[in-house]
């Protein structure tokens, strides 16, 4: 269950991160686009390092 809850974390970090790119690149090109993924950036990166860090951990480990 734990290692379910640690792939879930990692892939909303990865869509946040997406979110993060998709803003950088709308806002190089002058496209109006929401500023959601730029505000929360930090956080969605300590999502992702949580994520891929327990994933990781629970990688090597036997679900009950």
């Amino acid at each position: 269950m734990l290692k379910s809850v640690f792939n879930w974390i990692l892939i909303i970090g990865l869509l946040s991160l997406a979110g993060c790119i998709i803003t950088a690149i709308c806002r190089f090109f002058d496209i109006p686009f929401t500023t959601f993924f730029t505000d929360f950036a930090l956080v969605s990166f300590g999502i992702l390092i949580v994520g891929a860090m327990g994933s990781e951990v629970t990688k090597g480990q036997i679900e009950a």
